[in-house]
C-alpha cells in the first residue's frame, strides 16, 4: 500500500510541496533516459572552442594557462551574453498605462565558459578545474555587486536539453537584476525573521538539523554539508550548504571554494550514478544586496530535471512530488562510496 500523500512546509522558502509516493505507480511518468555518447573534444563551430575566441562578444575575464590552445591559452573565459536578458544600458519606456507597468531590464548577463575542451563535463573536472571555475564565479559576482545599479546576482548552469542548455560546451551564467525576485525576497523575510528571534541566520540551522538528524544526509565536508532538504520543490533535489562560510559568495576564500567544489563534485556524482546522468539545472542561491547576507547565506540548489511540470503545478504553484526525500536521500548517498 503506498504511504500516504502528505504536505511538508520549507522554512527557508515559505512553499508547501505535496508528497505523493503513489503517484510514482501511475502510466506515462516522463522518464529521462541515459544521456548520448560525449560531443568531440573540440567543435570547430563552437563559439565557446579554444580558436574561436572572435565569435564571442567582448571578454570581461580571464584564467590564462595552461590546458588552454586559444590566442594566449586559457583555462576560464568571461564573456557577455550575445543574447542578454539584461543589459547595460537603455532608453527609459513610456508608461504603458495605469496598471501597467515596464523598465528597462537594466543588469549584466554573463557566460563564464569554465573549460576550453569542449566534452569536459562539469561534474567531471578535478580540484584544479573545479576551483579555476568557481574561481571565476566568485570574482565575477564581485564585480556585479559593485555595480550600484545591481540589487540581486544569481550564477546558474544549464547542463543537458532538458534544463534548457543552448549549447553543449561547459559554461555556467550569471545574470545581475536591478531588482530583488518577489521568492529571494519572501526567502529574505523569513531569513531576517529567524535570526531576530534567535540570533542565528535560518539557513545554518537548518544544516545543522540535517546533519544531526541524517534522514535526508548525502554527505558532508567540515564546512559543507550535502542534503535533500525536507520540503524540496523537485524530485531528488539537492542543497550543498554551508556549516560556517562567509555569508557572502565573493567573499570567500580559495581553500573554502576548494572544499565546496568538492562536495559540488560529489553531489553531481550522486546524480550521475544513482539516477542515470540526469539533465540538470543548479543555482548559487544568494542574498539579495540590501546589507543583509549575515541572515541568509549563499547555498547551492542542484535541480534534476526528471520529469515536467503539468496543470496542478503550473496552475496553482504548489509541486507534487512523488519521492520521499528520505528516500531520495537514501538512494543518492548509497550512489557514491
Amino acid at each position: 500500500m503506498a504511504a500516504t500523500p502528505e504536505v511538508r512546509f520549507s522554512a527557508l522558502t515559505g512553499d508547501r510541496v505535496i508528497i505523493a509516493p503513489g503517484r510514482a505507480s501511475r502510466p506515462n511518468l516522463p522518464e529521462q533516459a541515459a544521456r548520448e555518447e560525449s560531443p568531440p573534444h573540440y567543435d570547430p563551430q563552437c563559439p565557446f572552442c579554444p580558436g574561436n575566441e572572435k565569435a564571442t562578444p567582448p571578454e570581461v575575464f580571464r584564467i590564462p594557462g595552461g590546458g588552454g590552445s586559444g590566442e594566449a591559452g586559457w583555462q576560464v573565459r568571461v564573456v557577455t551574453n550575445k543574447y542578454p536578458a539584461l543589459v547595460a544600458e537603455a532608453a527609459p519606456l513610456e508608461k504603458p498605462g495605469s496598471f501597467r507597468y515596464a523598465e528597462p531590464a537594466i543588469g549584466r548577463h554573463e557566460v563564464i565558459i569554465d573549460h576550453p575542451r569542449h566534452d569536459r563535463d562539469f561534474g567531471d573536472f578535478d580540484a584544479g578545474e573545479m576551483l579555476n571555475a568557481l574561481q571565476a564565479c566568485r570574482e565575477r559576482f564581485g564585480a556585479a555587486a559593485a555595480d550600484e545599479r545591481v540589487r540581486h546576482v544569481v550564477i546558474f548552469r544549464n547542463e543537458g536539453p532538458m534544463a534548457n542548455a543552448s549549447l553543449p560546451h561547459p559554461h555556467s551564467q550569471l545574470a545581475a537584476l536591478s531588482f530583488v525576485p518577489s521568492h529571494i525576497r519572501k526567502m529574505l523575510e523569513r531569513s531576517l525573521e529567524h535570526r531576530g528571534a534567535g540570533g542565528h541566520a535560518l539557513l545554518f540551522d537548518i544544516v545543522r538539523e540535517e546533519v544531526e538528524s541524517g534522514d535526508r544526509l548525502i554527505d558532508t565536508t567540515r564546512r559543507f554539508a550535502t542534503f535533500v532538504p525536507y520540503a524540496p520543490a523537485h524530485d531528488y533535489e539537492i542543497w550543498v550548504a554551508p556549516r560556517f562560510v562567509p555569508p557572502r559568495f565573493d567573499q570567500v576564500d580559495d581553500e573554502t571554494l576548494a572544499e565546496f567544489g568538492e562536495a559540488l563534485s560529489r553531489a553531481l556524482l550522486s546524480l550521475r550514478v544513482g539516477l542515470n546522468g540526469p539533465d540538470y539545472n543548479y543555482v548559487i542561491q544568494t542574498a539579495p544586496l540590501v546589507g543583509a547576507e549575515a541572515s541568509m547565506p549563499w547555498y547551492v540548489q542542484i535541480i534534476p530535471r526528471l520529469t515536467l511540470a503539468a496543470g496542478f503545478e503550473l496552475g496553482v504553484g504548489v509541486q507534487i512530488l512523488v519521492t520521499r526525500p528520505e528516500d531520495a536521500a537514501s538512494r543518492l548517498r548509497d550512489a557514491v562510496p
